[in-house]
């Protein structure tokens, strides 16, 4: 009798604890939804975000900057470069993924396939992310930098401590060989800004999507 007791006593822990891990598991899964569900909701709106800052802004830039230093207006030139400084980074909704992955919860899932989405999802993360830092160096320590090095320093303080467009025709701090490269650096984000957007961007917002279809599939 008292092996019998201890027995089912054994058998009833375990279920217990095997409820637990399936109602934890059942949870876990939920908020990783949800944070892929953040993740391509971040991606949607960058994109568009990119595609207004490449029409409105780098394309223009870019196009203002065909014209002879002499004949540039101030008043289009600063606008246009603060618009193309504006960038906006992708931040992961990683809260779960990094529960999964650094308190031992990954124990509670025996589906290698899981384990494959995520690993698939995080290196597709992980390549956005390298050229989007690549991007934000390109864009912050060469373009801005250059720019903001070689202006007018009475037109840069104006434009951005007294918040007060610069008047006047003429870029004369802008020699041909400077305007140059200013067009190469901008013809590199555009590159970048096109690329993030129709080909990163979908690489990870394709892998979230599917990912999530899997989950809700499966739990």
């Amino acid at each position: 009798m008292l092996f019998l007791a201890v027995t089912l006593g054994f058998l009833v822990e375990n279920k217990r604890e095997h409820y637990i891990e399936d109602k934890r598991a059942t949870q876990l899964v939920s908020s990783l939804i949800k944070d892929l569900q953040k993740d391509t909701a971040l991606l949607n709106w960058l994109d568009g975000f990119r595609l207004q800052k490449r029409k409105a802004r780098l394309d223009s830039f870019y196009g203002l900057l065909q014209m002879p230093p002499e004949k540039i207006d101030k008043k289009v030139f600063y606008p246009l470069f603060y618009g193309i400084c504006e960038w906006y980074p992708f931040i992961q909704s990683s809260g779960t993924i990094n529960q999964l992955k650094n308190a031992g919860y990954l124990r509670y899932f025996s589906d290698n396939k899981l384990l494959e989405y995520m690993s698939d999802y995080e290196f597709l993360l992980q390549d956005f992310k390298n050229d989007e830092n690549i991007e934000f160096h390109l864009h912050y320590d060469k373009l801005v930098q250059l720019i903001k090095q070689h202006s007018n320093d009475a037109d840069m303080y104006k434009f951005y401590i007294a918040d007060s467009l610069p008047s006047g025709i003429g870029l004369t701090p802008f020699n041909p060989e400077l305007l140059r490269s200013i067009k190469a650096y901008t013809l590199e984000q555009m590159w970048y800004n096109q690329t993030q957007m129709t080909k990163q961007n979908n690489r990870v917002r394709n892998k979230a999507v599917e990912f999530i279809n899997y989950l809700a599939s499966i739990y």
